[in-house]
């Protein structure tokens, strides 16, 4: 057991810096195709970037709703919205606060309609069987076609088509960068956790949501660093849409998931607040700062203390 722990604390700490030079290779290449392409860096965000950082919980979510272990799904895809709100971003505005044009508005209005309609269909229906599941894949196809019809002409910038090889594969590279060592992350997180004998869903919740979220993360940091303001609130915006409709969906296509309502309850609350604040501070004076950035992560911490606290009960998850 004290052999596995040490590789598991080794595959975190190597992790780290995989994915954090992975997504700054990937910011850059992204960001240079969108200008190719005449496309924003919110449209980029929102679709190619929030798909390519939400991998992680496609994969790690797929596969543990195919053993049968929905709860630890469910837990992961709750978990990686608050954190991609409450940390992700509040760290990414501490960082560097965040102007929003007037125009993006709009998408934090759908962002939070989204997740309010979804997570009352979760409930009254406790859980999502295979035809909810399709559903919501059907609603993310149509939430990404509406996105980039109405954003796809904002704030762009076209620059030449030079180097364009180099940029896709700049985009691969620092995907695959991004994907591998999240998944290191991940596996040595929840090893730790086995061991130390922390329930499923508690470990999805906190732990695993934070590794899945890593990539949210950096790509965001990493575009805030840079001045790619838009693409790293489309990140977090576009990943949240993701992983409630695109993820779950899938996840309960393979296999249905039933959830109690009174298990999942708080968190969805805390989930539908952070997205209403969200929404809130970007129509006050269109910049998210550094006071509303501590906001979020102040929101977090209380998250994570009452998640402790009140156990998170993963018996009132099955299949």
């Amino acid at each position: 057991m004290p052999s596995e722990m040490t590789l598991d604390v080794l595959l975190f700490i190597i992790s780290i810096p995989v994915i954090l030079k992975s997504s700054d290779v990937f910011i850059e290449g992204t960001s240079k195709l969108a200008k190719m392409l005449g496309v924003s860096d919110f449209v980029i965000g929102i679709t190619i970037v929030a798909l390519g950082t939400s991998l992680p919980e496609l994969a790690s979510d797929s596969y543990a709703s195919y053993i049968d272990h929905g709860n630890i799904a469910a837990g992961d895809i709750i978990g990686s919205n608050i954190t991609n709100i409450a940390l992700v971003l509040g760290l990414t505005c501490v960082i560097r606060p965040l102007t929003v044009k007037h125009t993006e508005i709009y998408s934090g209005k759908m962002h939070l309609l989204i997740l309010t309609l979804a997570s009352i269909f979760i409930l009254a229906s406790g859980g999502i069987g295979r035809i909810g599941g399709i559903a919501f894949i059907i609603a993310y196809i149509l939430y990404l076609w509406h996105s980039v019809r109405v954003y796809r002409e904002i704030g762009v910038e076209t620059i030449g088509k030079d180097g364009f090889i180099k940029n896709v594969s700049e985009v691969l590279i620092g995907l695959a960068g991004i994907l591998i060592g999240a998944r290191f992350l991940v596996n040595s997180i929840i090893g730790l956790s086995t061991a130390l004998g922390v329930s499923e869903y508690l470990i999805a919740l906190l732990l695993m949501s934070i590794g899945t979220s890593l990539p949210e993360l950096s790509v965001s940091i990493q575009a805030a660093r840079k001045g790619y303001m838009t693409m790293a609130l489309g990140n977090i915006i576009g990943s949240n849409v993701a992983n409630m409709l695109w993820i779950f969906g899938i996840t309960a296509v393979i296999r249905p998931v039933n959830i109690a309502s009174g298990v999942i309850v708080v968190q969805l609350a805390f989930m539908l607040l952070l997205s209403a604040l969200l929404l809130i501070f970007k129509s006050t004076g269109y910049v998210i700062d550094r006071k509303e950035g501590a906001v979020f992560l102040g929101i977090y911490a209380v998250f994570v203390l009452v998640s402790i606290i009140s156990g998170s009960n993963p018996t009132g998850l099955h299949q």
